[in-house]
């Protein structure tokens, strides 16, 4: 992420007292209320290895964790931001959970190939132009392996019926390079090595209180594939034609 990118992301969630205590674990029960249960949704397994891209201050995977009970250091929460990633190795360590913080750019994650079973990335797409979600979205699913999903959320432009009511809350978000549609989210994730994006239709969200922009990618499972909006299973192996049908 670019310096700019970076001052941006740090204005919006913690320029103030008030945006702070939104990323503390009560606030995220204010702010992230349509997330609170999607890793019990998702069936996320304690021993899965669980990735948060642009995980803040470490409130959503220690509410995960909550739910799920994680073994040993299968969640990882990375955060671009130096100051946030050590609040949320602290509030891991404080807590005693099997979490880690790690700093680094969402462009370059430093993580094998297929090395996680679920991805999360909340709050972090509008931060980045569509080039560098690109490079984003590609390394979430570089680092996913093939059958998993990453499920990811962010603010939405204003729309529909209370659409000036929703202006008015996103003027204070007015700095961000991105606030994008579902439909842009999907066709960009198609293009950054995922096969299959879906909308989520995450909610509710009560605070700020503007719509949101949900969205599920997958990769598919070996040997399936896609052809048009029908997925194929891999085909079923012929039988030995040396082995008679009585086993003789």
């Amino acid at each position: 992420m670019t310096p700019e990118q970076l001052q941006t992301r740090r204005r919006q969630l913690a320029g103030s007292w008030w945006r702070r205590r939104l990323l503390s674990l009560p606030g995220q029960l204010l702010s992230n209320t349509g997330a609170y249960n999607v890793a019990e949704e998702m069936l996320v397994q304690a021993d899965w290895r669980v990735l948060e891209v642009g995980s803040a201050m470490g409130s959503r995977l220690l509410l995960f964790d909550q739910q799920i009970k994680f073994r040993e250091y299968n969640a990882l929460g990375v955060e671009p931001l130096a100051d946030l990633g050590r609040r949320s190795q602290r509030a891991f360590t404080d807590a005693g959970r099997p979490l880690a913080a790690v700093v680094a750019d969402p462009q370059s994650l430093p993580f094998a190939d297929g090395a996680f079973d679920v991805a999360f990335c909340s709050d972090m797409l509008r931060f980045l132009d569509v080039r560098s979600a690109q490079s984003a979205l590609r390394e979430i699913s570089r680092v996913l392996k093939p059958g998993a999903m990453c499920l990811a959320w962010d603010l939405a432009p204003a729309d529909g019926r209370w659409s000036w009511w929703q202006r008015f809350w996103l003027r204070a978000y007015s700095d961000a390079p991105r606030i994008s549609s579902d439909k842009s989210w999907l066709a960009l994730a198609e293009r950054s090595g995922f096969d299959i994006a879906e909308p989520a239709h995450l909610r509710p969200w009560l605070y700020p209180p503007i719509a949101r922009t949900s969205f599920v990618a997958k990769k598919l499972p070996p040997g399936w594939r896609r052809e048009g909006n029908n997925l194929i299973p891999p085909e079923m192996a012929p039988p030995d034609a040396g082995q008679s049908s009585t086993g003789a």
